[in-house]
């Protein structure tokens, strides 16, 4: 009876694992079918979690973090009292941002929408917003400048 009931299962497990072959990967695509793409890196400092620096006006630069996400490339403004985030994509030899302008201590929210143009060469780019110019500048020699490209992973919305 042992024989038979051992003959039964092996001949179950050779049914269920033969015949049919591995399933096909199934691509990351969105609704309209096409695969998605990676965005594609814009030169020097365009990897994921790579530290810029951020200034607004005349105060001290601070570290903001650009990113790759879901939808493409992020850009956040970590420290200070003012502060950013949001998507930042090509345009033209420029940077388009498209985010919002905060303070983690008070109340200052607003949406902000600018254009980073290019500022003397290299990875450094300046924008107009509320009357205060904001510089956008990597320097390699900073990626390690403030603990580097994860930064104790921060995300730019501590107080």
């Amino acid at each position: 009876m042992k024989a038979y009931s051992i003959s039964l299962v092996a001949a179950a497990l050779l049914a269920a694992c033969s015949g049919s072959s591995k399933p096909a990967a199934i691509k990351n695509t969105p609704a309209g079918g096409q695969p998605v793409e990676q965005a594609e890196a814009r030169g020097p400092g365009f990897k994921d979690g790579a530290l810029w620096t951020c200034q607004i006006g005349a105060y001290d630069p601070q570290p903001c973090k650009v990113s790759r996400g879901d939808g493409g490339w992020q850009l956040t403004k970590l420290l200070g009292s003012q502060r950013f985030a949001g998507s930042l994509a090509k345009a033209g030899e420029g940077l388009a941002f498209d985010g919002g302008f905060f303070c983690p201590w008070g109340a200052c929210d607003e949406p902000m929408q600018v254009q980073f143009d290019p500022d003397g060469g290299g990875s450094s780019y300046k924008a107009m917003f509320e009357g205060d110019e904001i510089r956008l500048r990597y320097d390699e020699a900073l990626e390690s400048e403030w603990g580097g490209a994860g930064y104790g992973g921060l995300t730019g919305r501590e107080q």
